[in-house]
């Protein structure tokens, strides 16, 4: 139980219990190699399904190919360190210093060790552990968000199928999701592939169950040169721009000081398989080949003035459940 409490400023940290049900835990790692030819998310993680089953699981998913692969693995093959974030599924281990990869599952072959250096995270404080602020302390909520690292440099190389790819130069992002079920709705990206350097962004638009109701959530992080300025719900942050097009999806936020206009455009994707009630049978469809423009502007009574504007690449871009109830503003 302490380890439990302990956990709550530490969540990168395995959260879950060994006998659970409808319940999900997963990591998402994203790779860029120097060359921004190659790009991958690999997303390792457990579900524990309404009926007591239980299954852990990595998602590996190669952006340019557009193509997904799901490998399923015993229950019995997830190991997690009680004290650190340190996942292992067989062969397979994920940290914060490194991720090392060994698949030899249904005709494929992923081998390889990439180090992280310089992660990035979003601020932890004791009464705001992380991208959730204070909604963390609140023990309902359907899925819970963290961001492990903005922006970091790798080292290394994974061999894909025959295929050596070195990642060393390249640029990596971390994050995770867990819970009972990704929102009846909601939107996400990130990127971290700015032409400033020391740049990253990560938005996310849900819809949020609260006690027998529901409201519009958002948690929105721009690492820009060593500070997070936050536009979220509990920040009192207001979304004043939401447009979704065919093509296009604008958001804009804006709080006392600051205005935050985000235009991303989509990209080929796949259908990532996602938690319901802990069982990963639904689908998201996801691309990590988006671009993003964002601009950041400082707002007073006189003036307006730009902080920061740059456009996104390798963008990671999710567009989840029934969008369209979505109302735009």
């Amino acid at each position: 139980m302490f380890q439990r409490v302990r956990n709550v400023w530490k969540p990168a940290n395995y959260q879950g219990k060994s006998k659970m049900r409808s319940y999900f835990e997963g990591w998402y790692f994203k790779i860029v190699d120097k060359t921004e030819e190659n790009i991958y998310a690999i997303i390792p993680g457990v579900s524990f399904e309404e009926d007591g089953k239980k299954i852990a699981f990595i998602q590996f998913f190669d952006g340019k190919k557009a193509v997904m692969e799901f490998f399923e693995y015993e229950f019995e093959e997830f190991q997690v360190a009680k004290n650190a974030f340190d996942v292992r599924i067989g062969k397979n281990r994920f940290n914060t210093e490194f991720l090392e990869i060994d698949i030899k599952k249904d005709n494929h072959s992923i081998k390889g060790k990439i180090k992280n250096s310089s992660l990035k995270g979003w601020p932890i404080k004791p009464l705001s552990p992380g991208a959730m602020g204070w909604y963390r302390f609140v023990p309902f909520m359907e899925c819970y968000h963290a961001v492990i690292g903005f922006d970091h440099s790798l080292e290394g190389e994974l061999e894909i199928n025959g295929k050596k790819i070195d990642f060393t130069g390249g640029k990596g992002y971390i994050e995770k999701d867990y819970g009972r079920s990704f929102p009846r709705y909601y939107l996400w990206l990130q990127s971290n592939h700015f032409d400033t350097p020391d740049t990253s962004i990560m938005a996310s638009f849900a819809k949020i169950p609260w006690l027998g109701s529901a409201f519009d959530g958002y948690i929105v992080g721009l690492y820009h040169k060593g500070k997070v300025y936050r536009f979220t719900t509990y920040t009192g942050a207001k979304v004043t721009k939401l447009q979704i097009g065919e093509k296009r999806i604008i958001m804009h936020f804006a709080d006392k000081k600051r205005r935050l206009e985000i235009e991303a455009y989509k990209s080929e994707g796949v259908h990532l398989a996602s938690p319901v009630e802990g069982s990963m049978t639904g689908r998201i469809l996801e691309s990590i080949t988006a671009d993003v423009k964002v601009k950041l502007i400082a707002v007073d009574k006189k003036e307006e003035k730009i902080i920061f504007e740059g456009k996104g690449r390798n963008a990671g871009l999710d567009i989840g459940g029934k969008v369209e109830e979505i109302k735009e503003v």
